[in-house]
């Protein structure tokens, strides 16, 4: 029996500490939750979502504007020489975890992450995670139109589909 893949949130905590300039401190909330969402991008980035850290420029800027010393916590101010070097660290160290990580964050305490398998041969990974990410969003009628427009399925088709991501990800 192969064992057990490491907890994706250990490796997420793992991989943001290696950004931070004191990494066995206790960085400020807003550090430790720029530094995830450094590691999520790297990550996915790693399993073929590539430039999804773009789309992540909002979250880190909007903090920054409300903490502008939270750079100080980090070894380097350069944004794209920590992704790449999270890139590197994850394809030298989990090479063959191919997971994708839909949701990644503080909650007390802790850091949280919800992922997806691989995506299955033949299988658009991007379409996928826009599909489960409307899903985990709370905008099952946005999903329901996704999958009618780009998977030509007839509304009671898409609604069951809908229904059963919603119980694959434990939100029914």
């Amino acid at each position: 029996m192969p064992a057990q893949p490491r907890k994706l949130s250990e490796i997420m905590k793992e991989m943001s500490e290696i950004l931070l300039r004191n990494p066995s401190g206790v960085p400020s909330s807003e550090a430790a939750h720029v530094a995830l969402v450094f590691a999520h991008a790297a990550w996915n980035e790693c399993v073929g979502l590539d430039h999804t850290w773009d789309g992540y420029r909002n979250v880190w800027e909007t903090i920054e504007a409300e903490n502008p010393a939270l750079w100080n916590e980090f070894k380097s101010k350069n944004i794209d020489a920590m992704i790449d070097e999270l890139i590197r660290y994850k394809k030298t160290h989990y090479p063959d975890d191919q997971r994708r990580i839909l949701v990644c964050g503080m909650v007390p305490g802790k850091v949280h992450v919800e992922w997806l398998n691989p995506a299955a041969p033949g299988v658009d990974s991007r379409w996928e995670m826009h599909l489960y990410g409307l899903v985990r969003a709370g905008k099952r009628q946005e999903a329901i139109g996704f999958l009618q427009e780009s998977r030509r399925m007839s509304h009671s088709e898409a609604a069951k589909r809908v229904a059963q991501i919603v119980a694959q990800l434990g939100l029914g």
